[in-house]
């Protein structure tokens, strides 16, 4: 187990070297965090139930709307932006980009690492 949550963290240092990454998690669909690099001050507990409500309700709504399977949801505010990818059926990945960040990079970097947190847990669960 120490070996996943030490892959797990690796994609979040890989995240966070991106420049325009300011910081990123992994969290469960359920609402659970399971690792962070989140700013001192932000409440992971509360960042993890809050992006797990967005991306459901995303989920819920471009099904309604005929639009395909979610692929992300961007939040952009005075501050930043934040951006929320699934990574598989467990989990999700989210990245806080500074304000005037390269948003393809943000978004090629979130695609690789979705897929990788998805191998890791997939791998976790197949022992």
């Amino acid at each position: 187990m120490a070996d996943i949550w030490s892959e797990l963290e690796e994609v979040i240092r890989s995240l966070t070297a991106v420049s325009d990454i300011r910081a990123a998690a992994v969290v469960r669909r359920d609402g659970l965090i399971i690792t962070h690099s989140l700013p001192e001050g932000v409440d992971p507990r509360t960042t993890a139930a809050m992006t797990a409500a967005i991306v459901g309700t995303s989920e819920m709504a471009t099904v309604q709307l005929g639009q395909g399977r979610f692929e992300q949801a961007l939040i952009e505010s005075e501050g930043g932006k934040l951006v929320s990818t699934g990574a598989g059926d467990q989990a999700l990945v989210i990245a806080l980009a500074y304000k005037d960040a390269n948003l393809g990079l943000v978004l090629m970097a979130l695609q690789k690492a979705s897929r990788r947190v998805d191998e890791i847990l997939r791998r976790a669960e197949a022992r």
